[in-house]
C-alpha cells in the first residue's frame, strides 16, 4: 500500500506526463519558441543592417554581398521560414479560439494548420534549391 505522499507523487508524474503528452502543450511551447528565434533574427537583422549602412555604401554592399553569398546562411534561410510559417499558422489557430471557433476541436485544427504549413515549407524548399 502507498502512503499519502507516495499517492501524491505518483498523481503529479502522471499530471505532468499527461501535460507534455498533450498536443496543445507542445503547439505551446513550439510556439514560444519560434516567436523568440523570430524576435532574435530581426534584432540581429536590424543591427547588422544599420550598422553597415551607417558606416558607409562600400560597408553595405560588402556585407550584403557576403551575406547573399554565404551558403549556411542560405540553408538557415529555410528555418527562417519554417518558423514563420509555423507561427504565422499557429498564431491564427490561437485567433480562431480567442473569438470562439473550433475551441473543441483543437488537435484537428492544430494537425491540419501543420499539413499545410508543411505544404507551404516543402514548396518554399523545392523553390529555393531548384
Amino acid at each position: 500500500m502507498m502512503s499519502k505522499q507516495g499517492i501524491a507523487t505518483y498523481h503529479r508524474y502522471v499530471n505532468r506526463s499527461q501535460v507534455w503528452s498533450a498536443v496543445g502543450m507542445w503547439a505551446w511551447l513550439l510556439h514560444r519558441i519560434t516567436g523568440i528565434g523570430l524576435l532574435l533574427y530581426i534584432m540581429i537583422h536590424v543591427t547588422t543592417m544599420a550598422t553597415s549602412l551607417i558606416s558607409g555604401a562600400e560597408t553595405f554592399n560588402t556585407t550584403l554581398s557576403y551575406l547573399m553569398s554565404n551558403t549556411i546562411l542560405h540553408y538557415a534561410e529555410l528555418l527562417l521560414v519554417g518558423a514563420v510559417i509555423y507561427h504565422g499558422l499557429n498564431g491564427i489557430r490561437l485567433l480562431l479560439f480567442d473569438i470562439g471557433i473550433g475551441f473543441s476541436r483543437q488537435k484537428e485544427i492544430f494537425w491540419v494548420t501543420m499539413v499545410i504549413g508543411a505544404a507551404i515549407w516543402i514548396y518554399v524548399i523545392f523553390l529555393k534549391l531548384s
